[in-house]
């Protein structure tokens, strides 16, 4: 049963990720991501950046992937990485 987008506005403020970064974000290896690529729909939880090229590289959707492995990470921590992923976070010497 294919997965369809919530909205047009919740795909402006939930940008897709690079597979470093959700790696980073979530705590765990490749290896663990790999484990579970079958629970993830692809065009829902990941997409390709050049959907015609199969071996392109895959952008996620964060907050989909973290819903689905519900893995704990204290909300503060989690809107921090996020902010620092979508370059909200500026550092000013």
């Amino acid at each position: 049963m294919p997965l369809e987008f919530n909205s047009f506005s919740d795909e402006l403020t939930n940008p897709w990720f690079s597979t470093s970064e959700l790696i980073e974000y979530l705590g765990i290896t490749m290896k663990e991501l790999d484990e579970k690529k079958k629970l993830f729909h692809e065009g829902f939880h990941y997409v390709r950046e050049s959907p015609e090229d199969p071996h392109s590289r895959l952008l996620w959707r964060i907050d989909r992937v973290d819903d689905l492995l519900c893995i704990p990470i204290p909300p503060l921590e989690r809107e921090a990485m996020l902010n620092a992923l979508s370059n909200k976070i500026t550092c000013n010497e």
